[in-house]
């Protein structure tokens, strides 16, 4: 499993593209998982499962098709 916390935080657009479809290429590749962390939804977009939080608690959960 991977963790990533804000990967893209520091980064340009297009650099934050690149790096985020380099992460989800190689986890697929590797058959491992991703959990990443941000308030990017741009980001939050490249996940097949989305659990949302505000103030701690679990607000909205999404499951992409």
């Amino acid at each position: 499993m991977v963790f990533a916390d804000e990967p893209t935080g520091a980064l340009d657009s297009l650099a934050g593209e690149q790096v985020m479809t380099a992460l989800v290429h190689t986890a697929r590749e590797a058959g491992t998982a991703v959990l990443l962390i941000t308030h990017d939804a741009q980001v939050a977009a490249y996940a097949d499962r989305e659990v949302r939080l505000s103030d701690g608690t679990v607000v909205a959960q999404e499951v992409s098709a």
